[in-house]
């Protein structure tokens, strides 16, 4: 099986949809031998106060005091003692809080920290200044194609891997064509998809879905209780138009709505974050999304990124809702047809298992015969990273050092 250390992160601007919800996390854990008790009633200094001091204990007085200001959990913070780790980002980490949660799993499984040209990297972010770096190995929107199922159904089919920047205009213009096409269903392959920026993820549930989408929520944030203001101002809505502009399609740009009732999204362990708010919000207005594949990875929160003495900081914030302020896919979204991937079938093949099953399911309404619990499946001669159009193992968002999850992240 493909390591679950295999994630992205993903930055976050609240007074924008340029908030980043991506299936992250930091290595490494607390150290319990020196946790002491809760601290709630601690005061710290302002964050801003202590920025850009970057001696190692200026930099772990400055996390301290952000965690306190900004973290989701702040009031469940245990002490540790400071002196026992070599850096700030270990400081980081092992004040992040790891009690389990109803499911058994690590309440914080997906703050992390990491360089901040490692951040650029991953979000696809240009540098600022030095020598260019890459910013993704392949589109993030491989391609896409119009089908025609065993009923004679036109159905569109998208291979969408990430939310980074430059997705959305790649969607944009995929979706034109779809629309052009007049396709009567949707598969959206989001199997590798691991989030990444909200902005993104609220265009293609537009989409998706129809002109009386307009001004309907989309998705609500919901902070720790002493940032109300906060929870009161981020609720974010439908749009027709481009809100958040990339490259090619400006601020105000029609987008092109495909209307439908329904869509089938194939889905993975390591579909996450970003994803899972796509199959929310649309569940939230009353689409079908009907998932094909394996359960989702669970991520129903997000994070700002913050950057202090070149180490780039996401914790968690914030927990996600829908219209119908349902926010319970802590352990990921179920699928209706649980489907095994096959690595030698091709992406956007009528024969590859999950959109096969996809298409049945069109014609049919009912799953195929046979279904069992899907994976992605790696074994020494073939993996799912070796079709055209998935991910390349060397991408940045497959590399080590996401793993805060550890099971399923």
């Amino acid at each position: 099986m493909l390591p679950r250390s295999l994630r992205r992160a993903a930055g976050l601007a609240a007074a924008s949809l340029s908030v980043l919800v991506a299936g992250c996390g930091g290595g490494g854990g607390s150290d319990s031998a020196t946790a002491a008790s809760f601290s709630p009633a601690a005061v710290f200094p302002a964050s801003a106060a202590l920025a850009n001091v970057c001696t190692v204990e200026g930099q772990k007085r400055w996390v301290r005091s952000y965690l306190d200001e900004s973290y989701l959990w702040w009031d469940e913070v245990r002490e540790v003692d400071s002196s026992r780790y070599a850096t700030a980002a270990a400081y980081y980490d092992a004040l992040l809080v790891k009690t389990l949660d109803g499911n058994g799993q690590p309440r914080d499984r997906f703050s992390t920290s990491m360089s901040t040209a490692v951040a650029n990297i991953l979000q696809g972010v240009p540098a600022a200044a030095g020598p260019a770096v890459a910013v993704g190995s392949a589109s993030p929107v491989p391609f896409t194609s119009t089908l025609v199922s065993g009923g004679g159904r036109k159905v569109g089919y998208v291979l969408f891997n990430e939310h980074r920047q430059g997705a959305q205009d790649a969607l944009i213009t995929a979706f034109q064509g779809l629309k052009t096409a007049a396709i009567q269903d949707l598969v959206l392959d989001l199997r590798y998809n691991p989030g990444g920026f909200l902005y993104i993820a609220q265009t293609a549930a537009a989409m998706v879905a129809g002109p009386s989408v307009e001004g309907q929520v989309f998705e609500r944030l919901t902070y720790s209780a002493r940032r109300a203001a906060d929870t009161a101002r981020d609720v974010f809505h439908f749009s027709t138009r481009v809100t958040t502009a990339e490259t090619t399609y400006p601020v105000g740009t029609a987008l092109p709505q495909l209307d439908l009732p329904r869509v089938y999204i194939l889905a993975s362990q390591y579909t996450c974050s970003a994803s899972e708010s796509i199959i929310n919000s649309l569940r939230g207005i009353g689409v079908q999304v009907i998932l094909v594949g394996d359960r989702t990875c669970g991520k129903p929160y997000g994070f700002h990124r913050r950057d202090n003495c070149g180490q780039a900081y996401f914790p968690i914030e914030f927990k996600i809702s829908n219209a119908l302020g349902f926010d319970g896919y802590s352990s990921g979204f179920p699928v209706q047809c649980r489907v095994v991937e096959n690595p030698l079938k091709a992406l956007g093949a009528t024969d590859e298992p999950l959109l096969a099953a996809a298409l049945t399911h069109i014609d049919s309404g009912a799953c195929p015969a046979g279904s069992a619990a899907g994976v992605l499946v790696e074994s020494a001669i073939h993996s799912p990273l070796e079709r055209a159009g998935a991910p390349a193992s060397t991408d940045p968002m497959y590399q080590p050092g996401w793993d805060g999850r550890k099971l399923l992240n």
